[in-house]
């Protein structure tokens, strides 16, 4: 009997110690996996929660080696795409359905970390001295800090790893309440996938988007100008100007907000053109449930369905100034 217990114990032992070396054997794959890729896409969803519902977007990654990305990102079932592309010559956000395009004087992506690529959830796992490691049915779990952006305050995301292949599954981002702010859900992740440089040009991957609208161009005739879903705490709106510029009936909102806290918020009309329209913007990409925006000092700059938005502030703190953008966002109840 003394044996056949200690025969038990022994094996109980045998695969603790194989369980333990496999969970670490999964995150050091993967760490291996993103250093020494030449190439890879990836696809999946992304879903952006707010306290009533979820907005879903589907995504594509494109990487080549050393630091060419591309990410393609639209709403589920529409053909309204918005890129992130680096090249050689800089950082860009492109906005096919109107013709813009935006160089971005950005580290992207390194100055953040972004739940769709895999360096950053690489850098979060190798950078984080205290995350927390599980295992749950064949998936591992890894709990790690990470932000939104550069100034941002850490947060929780996790990180589940499939233990055959050492490749995230899925990656849900909480907020600082702990609430789940953002979940990705990786569909199909191609390794060593050989990436032409055309992916990474910038005319032609706009116009690569906008043959795939055909004749009929992306037009938003239902849109109008809004009001926030969200108020800063002591904020109030104080005074309005909207006007009509241009001949097709454009509309340009100016809203001011005072009292503890104070903001602008400028809404304007935005239409597809011939010929590209090129800007420079300095700041950082960040997503505003789904939509690409960027990040300045003192601004959040976006577009969404053919409305051009510009929020500046001094006195917001850049989550609650990304939290206004957000609510201009959120699908108003019918």
């Amino acid at each position: 009997m003394k044996r056949i217990l200690l025969m038990f114990l022994l094996v109980s032992v045998l695969l603790f110690v194989s369980g333990c070396n496999k969970k670490n054997k999964s995150e050091k794959d993967f760490l291996k996996i993103v250093t020494e890729t030449k190439g890879y896409k990836a696809e999946g969803i992304i879903e952006s929660y707010y306290e009533t519902g979820k907005k879903q977007h589907d995504f594509v990654v494109y990487f080549k080696s050393p630091d060419y990305f591309k990410v393609v990102i639209k709403p589920t079932g529409s053909l309204d795409k918005q890129i992130i592309l680096k090249n050689n010559d800089g950082v860009f956000i492109l906005v096919p359905a109107v013709n813009r395009n935006f160089k971005i004087q950005s580290s992207w992506p390194k100055n953040a970390s972004y739940p769709y690529l895999l360096q950053s959830l690489a850098k979060d796992i190798a950078n984080d001295n205290e995350l927390i490691k599980t295992r749950e049915d064949g998936r591992i779990i890894i709990e790690t800090k990470t932000k939104f952006h550069a100034n941002a305050n850490p947060i929780k995301q996790k990180i589940i790893l499939d233990t055959e292949t050492s490749l995230p599954k899925e990656v849900l981002v909480y907020d600082a309440k702990g609430n789940l702010h953002t979940r990705v859900i990786f569909s199909n992740i191609q390794l060593d996938y050989n990436v032409s440089n055309e992916e990474f040009d910038v005319n032609k991957s706009m116009e690569s988007v906008r043959l795939e609208f055909g004749e009929e161009k992306i037009t938003y005739e239902n849109r109008t100008i809004s009001y926030p879903n969200y108020y800063p705490a002591g904020s109030k709106l104080s005074a309005e100007d909207t006007i009509i510029i241009g001949n097709n009936n454009d509309v340009r909102s100016i809203m001011k907000f005072t009292g503890e806290v104070g903001f602008t918020v400028v809404q304007e009309y935005v239409n597809d053109t011939e010929e590209i329209v090129t800007s420079t913007h300095e700041g950082e990409i960040v997503l505003v449930f789904g939509v690409i925006g960027v990040l300045g000092k003192t601004s959040l700059y976006f577009i969404h369905e053919g409305i051009e938005y510009l929020l500046a502030s001094n006195d917001l703190p850049y989550d609650e100034l990304i939290k206004v953008g957000s609510s201009y966002l959120i699908p108003k109840e019918k």
